[in-house]
């Protein structure tokens, strides 16, 4: 088939892409490659700062528009698959879905339905935006952050979506759940998040000097992230650990920098609000590191999985017991070992790309044949 990928997150698409080339398809990809992260496209649209740098970023979508056509698929990472605002992004799906064979959507971030969800149904227990039904910190600080999602033009816009989409792929739990509330059934599947194994290879990590903890922050989402909390955290206790705990900050590395140092660490700290491990924690995992990550029981009910080599967090525990329970797996490096070889194994069961991207092409091929 020749396939059109359009946006991507955390190399979810790039990831995507090389697989299906592998398995015969003519794929495009065309994203901003992630900012710092650099990870691989064939056209790079990126939106610069200012009135201006948006001018050159629309006109540059309508410039690319004759070539995106005759597709027999159009992949959209989002529903905001181009920073652009709901009335332009209509018009921009409107083109794509009359000169090409059909138009799927990756359900990947945020959107109108699943921010709602985040905060006005019981469907989740907390997320960046709740905790519980108070405010999380995020929107403490910035509630406009919240507002910008739930504007009448969003809510439009996504439920046109949602109705016209010819089918969508949700890759983690949490999405699934929200997007079965809204959208007709028969045109969600739910994929898990892919990754290349191949380029991932499980080491052992040494266990005999301290045991190092790496946070990676990403520039104006530490509090979305929760990673600022886990990072006080986290120096607390190599306070009160000397010379059995290092902790180490990186931010806004390229793909490839990032890699390599998670190969140098024992435990990876990822995020606070999630339900499920993202693309960050799964490669922590495929390399043989403990993430420390959203792992919800929702999650592993998903995967019919009964081991649980993910160290859960929770914005419903306090400080207090994220430290202690933290301090009592670097201490057992047993554990820790065991740990990273179940991690490994998840991820080779559930998340190879090589067994995803099969889940995408059946649903491509059920719903253009419907």
């Amino acid at each position: 088939m020749k396939i059109l990928m359009l946006g991507d997150y955390s190399n979810l698409h790039a990831c995507l892409t090389k697989e299906l080339r592998k398995r015969g398809h003519d794929v495009t990809l065309v994203s901003d490659r992630g900012g710092y992260m650099q990870t691989e496209a064939d056209m790079t649209i990126s939106r610069s700062s200012g009135l201006l740098g948006g001018m050159r970023y629309f006109y540059r979508i309508l410039a690319s528009l004759p070539s995106f056509t005759g597709y027999d698929v159009v992949q959209l990472i989002n529903p905001g698959f181009f920073k652009l605002k709901p009335d332009k992004l209509r018009i921009i799906y409107d083109i794509l879905k009359k000169n090409n064979r059909s138009v799927f959507l990756t359900l990947c971030g945020n959107d109108y339905f699943f921010v709602k969800d985040c905060i006005d149904s019981d469907l989740f227990r907390f997320s960046e935006f709740r905790i519980g039904k108070e405010p999380a910190p995020l929107v403490k600080c910035d509630p406009q952050r919240e507002k910008g999602w739930l504007i009448p033009e969003h809510a439009k816009y996504t439920q046109y979506l949602y109705d016209t989409i010819d089918g969508a792929m949700a890759v983690l739990p949490e999405y699934d759940m929200s997007a079965s509330r809204h959208m007709d059934q028969k045109k969600l599947v739910f994929t898990n998040l892919p990754i290349e194994l191949e380029n991932l290879e499980f080491t052992e990590f040494d266990l005999n000097g301290p045991i190092k903890i790496l946070i990676g922050m990403r520039a104006n989402m530490e509090i979305q992230k929760g990673t600022a909390r886990l990072l006080e955290i986290c120096k607390d206790l190599e306070k009160e650990m000397p010379g059995k705990l290092e902790v180490k900050v990186v931010k806004n590395l390229s793909l490839a920098e990032y890699l390599d140092v998670l190969r140098s660490s024992h435990i990876v700290i990822d995020q606070l609000y999630s339900y499920s491990p993202a693309t960050n924690a799964l490669q922590t995992m495929a390399l043989g590191r403990v993430t420390a990550s959203g792992a919800q029981d929702e999650y592993y009910k998903y995967l019919n999985e009964t081991s649980r080599p993910i160290f859960c967090l929770s914005p419903l525990e306090d400080e207090t017991t994220i430290k202690e329970r933290l301090r009592a797996l670097v201490l057992n490096k047993k554990e820790l070992k065991q740990m990273a070889e179940e991690g490994r194994h998840l991820v080779e069961k559930h998340n190879d790309v090589r067994h995803i991207a099969p889940i995408f092409e059946m649903h491509w091929h059920n719903h253009i044949k419907a």
